[in-house]
């Protein structure tokens, strides 16, 4: 059994990744535990899916992913004769907090949490890391016979599963749900620290009640499903976004990239994502070309890798295929579908997103600066993305929309809750009606 060998793979990568960004990156203070849990997340999947193309026994490939941060480490501690990963000594008293809202999500996420997930968990995501957890076999997933369970889904998700129980030696549902747990803490911690950074200590404690108020956050969560793993990503692109903007370190740019291309190696809709936010990127920075080279060079390591899983492996999308010409363009002509799009956007929202049609309101009442900016653009983008594949699904439009339309708002839905945060902080008087 390699799961102490595992273990300190895993922790060596999150001190070197953490000293690494302070270091290089120039991102200090607890906001960086966030970042580098999310690029251990991106190093552990795509060593272990190169490790499967490659062959590389699990034992080398946990000596080749933790060598080098040892190594680093080595050098940051011979070059500064001290290593100080500054992990936080005490906690504070407005910290506490941080830790009252993981009890409350910890408790809630136990009450929706079930052995091998709900449907898509065990039929897709835990189903795929079985086939992975063989790497004699894995290839069999791609097989004519597994359809149904969407082969052409990325691997980010299946592959951090499978290579835990690789270190375990054996497979067990507790896998999947402690990384369901992890992954939904991350996001309300991440908020919570990037509202601080930012000096708005009363917006960082209201997102802590938001999400541990918020049923149907802590519900898809504890689905296990990778809707909450591209949520994570997606809030954790924004918030270096964020930074990059008030940071001198360019390189800072570079983290942004890999974090937003690693979208795309998470669902379908983590490839939206990218797009769009890439998109948006470069219409605003287009005048800075070293910026652009940077968060392309970023980006360009999961764009490969991702590429090459879409065209020597997966099997084509069931939205994607050839012969629907025809059906297309009456589909995309038929005004029933635009209302039924409508109808199922409104009530979803108003029934499990209504904190963010609140903010979305408080947005509107006090006329704040938001059209402008890259996060609109690119959250609309992807709105607008989102309604294209509805409007041209092959399946029934109605089943579709009350299947995947409360996920789909789930991926955004905590960049929301801190940039509309982040937005209200920003302004020194918010009126609450008109």
């Amino acid at each position: 059994m390699l799961f102490f060998a595992m273990l300190a793979c895993v922790l060596v990568l999150f001190a070197g990744t953490s000293l690494s960004l302070t270091k290089t990156c120039g991102l200090s203070g607890p906001l960086r535990f966030p970042v580098a849990f999310a690029l251990v997340l991106v190093i552990l999947s795509y060593g272990y899916y190169l490790g499967l193309l490659f062959q590389i026994q699990i034992g080398i490939l946990l000596l080749s992913l933790g060598l080098p941060p040892i190594l680093y480490l080595a050098f940051e501690k011979y070059k500064s004769r001290q290593l100080n990963l500054s992990f936080p000594k005490k906690i504070g008293s407005k910290n506490l907090a941080v830790l009252l809202a993981i009890l409350v999500l910890t408790i809630r996420f136990n009450k929706y949490v079930y052995r091998w997930g709900d449907w898509d968990a065990w039929a897709i995501w835990n189903l795929h890391a079985k086939f992975l957890f063989y790497p004699e076999h894995w290839r069999n997933i791609f097989t004519a016979s597994l359809a149904e369970t969407h082969p052409d889904y990325p691997l980010m998700l299946p592959s951090l599963i499978a290579l835990f129980w690789r270190g375990l030696g054996f497979v067990t549902p507790l896998v999947p749900v402690a990384i369901a747990h992890l992954v939904l803490l991350a996001i309300p911690v991440t908020v919570y620290l990037a509202l601080k950074r930012a000096m708005h200590s009363f917006a960082a404690l209201l997102s802590l009640l938001i999400f541990c108020v918020d049923t149907t956050f802590i519900h898809i969560g504890g689905s296990q499903y990778a809707d909450t793993l591209v949520a994570f990503f997606v809030l954790m692109t924004f918030v270096l976004y964020q930074e990059t903007k008030v940071s001198s370190n360019r390189r800072l740019v570079f983290v942004l990239g890999i974090v937003a291309g690693s979208t795309s190696w998470i669902k379908n809709e983590g490839m939206l994502f990218f797009l769009v936010f890439s998109f948006s990127f470069l219409c605003f920075h287009f005048k800075k070309p070293a910026v652009i080279f940077r968060y392309i060079l970023g980006a360009l390591i999961p764009f490969i890798i991702v590429i090459h899983f879409k065209l020597k492996l997966a099997p084509a999308n069931d939205l994607i295929h050839g012969g629907r010409e025809k059906d297309l363009l009456s589909l995309i002509s038929d005004p029933n579908r635009y209302w039924l799009i409508i109808k199922h956007f409104t009530m979803t929202g108003i029934t499990d997103y209504w904190i963010m049609l609140l903010l979305v309101m408080i947005v509107l009442i006090n006329k704040m600066p938001v059209i402008r900016t890259l996060p609109f653009m690119a959250i609309s983008l992807v709105l607008v993305g989102y309604i294209l594949v509805y409007l041209t699904t092959p399946h029934d439009l109605d089943w579709h929309l009350g299947a995947s339309v409360d996920r789909l708002f789930h991926h955004i839905y905590p960049a929301a809750v801190y940039l509309f945060l982040l937005k209200f902080s920003e302004n020194r008087e918010i009126r609450l009606w008109s």
